[in-house]
């Protein structure tokens, strides 16, 4: 499958813009997160979970990418270094469509059926989190104090740090097809008083991902 990682710079002046380069480490706290080993990962026959690469940038934590199971694609991103709040009251979601159309400071990520954008300039600090997820049998799995579990089969989300802001993460679906949609999981993690995000989509409309799959990934230990 052809796919294109792109970075749009409107001003190589402006201080706020990102740079990012390809690293082939994963966090350690990621690997910690996902209960793996950094040599576990290599062999994409061997193991479901391999490991593309982490996107590292000047003002955003690290990105990671992996591929689970040939099928599905999974990026894990800390939102915030230091965050001591309720999920459960601060994550503001909807269901509404937060189609917006492309901005041009931002990183893309369009390898599957879906493409991931991540603005450039550096996220505000994370108070309360407005999280827009749009498409047909969207469900919250789970919320509590330190998890928010969503299931979507998605045409859009979005994730922004106060309402009238701009999205500092966007996602969609790249096909235009009506009905057409790619199945996901999302949660949002706190842990050790850290703010992450774990996004778990199919690679294609076609392919189904079944509900749990992304907890199980996370909580159960496969080594």
């Amino acid at each position: 499958m052809k796919f294109t990682i792109k970075y749009f710079h409107l001003d190589p002046d402006l201080e706020y813009q990102d740079s990012s380069y390809i690293s082939h480490i994963i966090p350690p706290d990621y690997l910690d997160l996902l209960n793996i080993k950094m040599d576990c990962c290599n062999d994409s026959v061997k193991n479901k979970l391999y490991f593309i690469e982490t996107v590292v940038s000047k003002y955003r934590n690290p990105v990671s990418r992996f591929n689970y199971d040939k099928k599905y694609y999974l990026q894990v991103y800390k939102i915030d270094t230091s965050f001591s709040y309720s999920l459960k009251d601060k994550i503001k979601d909807n269901r509404s469509n937060a189609y917006t159309p492309f901005y041009d400071s931002s990183s893309l990520d369009d390898r599957t059926a879906m493409k991931f954008l991540y603005k450039d300039n550096k996220p505000p600090k994370a108070i309360n989190i407005y999280f827009d997820l749009y498409g047909d049998s969207t469900f919250m799995l789970k919320k509590n104090d330190t998890i928010a579990y969503y299931y979507s089969k998605c045409k859009n989300f979005s994730i922004k740090f106060s309402p009238n802001a701009d999205n500092d993460i966007y996602s969609e679906i790249k096909s235009k097809s009506i009905g057409e949609a790619v199945s996901l999981e999302i949660i949002f993690l706190k842990k050790n008083r850290q703010l992450y995000m774990f996004t778990l989509s199919a690679k294609d409309a076609f392919t189904n991902l079944q509900r749990g799959t992304l907890y199980n990934l996370i909580y159960k230990k496969r080594i």
